[in-house]
């Protein structure tokens, strides 16, 4: 008995040593100061840029948008949600213009003209929203930061049922945090250095190793009432389960390295109506199909939620040839069935796939990766191809049209959906 106990023990240490499955970290970062009819403001583009670069350093992927419009805002929403989907951390941080108009707090984009409060539903953006978006997601963490209470820009013929500071908001979902730059109903800062004092305050101890989120925001909080002189008290509600570590367990660990970046002046924002929206560019550029038309939309949008997606289709463009070569012939080895059973990717029940494992499958070969999960569990299919393709494999056996998934497979299913839309 003495034997199988201490192999079960042995056992158990093995699995705990053991690669551990890393997080799918996801955030939309959005920093507005540049604001064309509301008070400017100086620091939002820079507090964007420092927490975009922290998240970068903790593994998360960033969505960044500087001085957003309303359409450049609804996009870069759009891009999270499909981003954040099946992952384990979503996270929205906001700097810039917020306000509470009868009890609902609104982000303002930099272009807004807000002359009464029935302008706000079409022309600035609610946190209820936002906070839909990320429970729509799916994330099993959810995090919204909101250093937005700077003042109330709103004209006095639009400030009738507007309030001081924003209104308070409800975790309300499990997994939820939500953290306010200073207390509802009162004002923040956006202070007199290159970042407000509740962004240099989360940028000083987000990197720290060893602080539990809620540990985190503690000091966070103590470190913005000292530096305001007891004046400013940051305010979170959360309904979180289990902990979460932005930097990892251990205490003794160094603390993770971040490149900061260079401080961004406030210049005028474009109105909405000049020009196409970054989609709308994004969708030209595409058509084109040129470096001339990447190379113009990247100047004209360098930090939006499509920059990325530019900036690897010119990269594509002027990829030497020899590399071309060898994508086809990846491609092509890859129409063949995987050596292991027929998977284009044997291991997507245990671990996540990353979209980088996607590039250069074909809409046909995503649609068979896809689909091989749903056939390893027994999926019958009505696609005459899919069932040709699978009945292939000895391992298939269909038995139900609606197989079980776990929670991995069923991440794995919503990122090569959202590949496949773009392709």
């Amino acid at each position: 008995m003495l034997r199988i106990i201490l192999f079960a023990l042995i056992c158990l240490a093995f699995a705990a040593a053991g690669p551990a499955q890393a997080e799918r970290r996801v955030a939309l970062v959005i920093g507005n100061g540049a604001y064309t009819n509301s008070p400017a403001l100086n620091n939002p583009a820079n507090d964007a840029a420092v927490v975009a670069a922290s998240l970068k350093a903790l593994k998360f992927e960033v969505i960044r948008l500087i001085n957003g419009n309303h359409r450049r805002m609804l996009d870069a929403m759009t891009a999270f949600g499909r981003a954040a989907t099946g992952a384990d951390v979503a996270l929205v941080f906001y700097a810039g213009h917020g306000v509470q108009v009868s009890g609902r707090n609104w982000l303002l984009p930099v272009a807004s003209t807000i002359s009464a409060e029935t302008d706000l539903p079409a022309q600035a953006i609610r946190t209820s929203d936002i906070m839909e978006v990320m429970e729509t997601s799916g994330a099993a963490l959810k995090l919204m930061i909101l250093d937005a209470c700077r003042n109330n820009p709103l004209p006095k013929s639009a400030s009738r049922g507007a309030t001081r500071g924003l209104a308070r908001l409800e975790a309300n979902t499990a997994g939820t945090m939500i953290t306010f730059a200073t207390a509802p109903g009162d004002v923040a800062a956006d202070g007199d250095t290159q970042n407000s004092p509740f962004t240099a305050a989360l940028a000083q101890h987000i990197t720290t190793p060893g602080l539990e989120i809620r540990q985190l925001m503690g000091r966070v909080r103590e470190t913005v009432y000292k530096s305001t002189g007891k004046r400013q008290l940051p305010w979170v509600n959360e309904a979180l389960i289990g902990e979460f570590y932005f930097a990892g367990k251990d205490p003794d660990a160094k603390p993770v390295p971040v490149a900061q970046p260079k401080a961004i002046a406030v210049v005028k924002a474009e109105p909405d109506a000049t020009g196409p929206t970054e989609k709308e560019a994004f969708v030209l550029a595409q058509s084109l199909g040129t470096t001339g038309a990447w190379d113009a939309f990247l100047t004209q949008f360098p930090n939006g939620p499509y920059a990325g997606f530019a900036a690897a289709a010119r990269a594509k463009l002027v990829a030497p040839p020899a590399k071309k070569q060898q994508t086809a012939a990846v491609e092509t080895q890859q129409n063949k069935p995987a050596a292991s059973g027929g998977f284009l990717f044997p291991y997507s029940a245990k671990q996540r796939i990353s979209p980088g494992d996607l590039e250069g499958l074909s809409k046909r070969q995503l649609r068979i990766a896809r689909n091989e999960i749903f056939a390893r569990r027994g999926r019958h299919f009505k696609s005459a191809d899919l069932r040709r393709h699978f009945k292939r494999f000895r391992w298939y056996k269909p038995r139900t049209w609606n197989p079980k998934l776990n929670r991995i497979e069923r991440a794995n299913v919503n990122l090569i959906k959202n590949t496949e839309r773009w392709r």
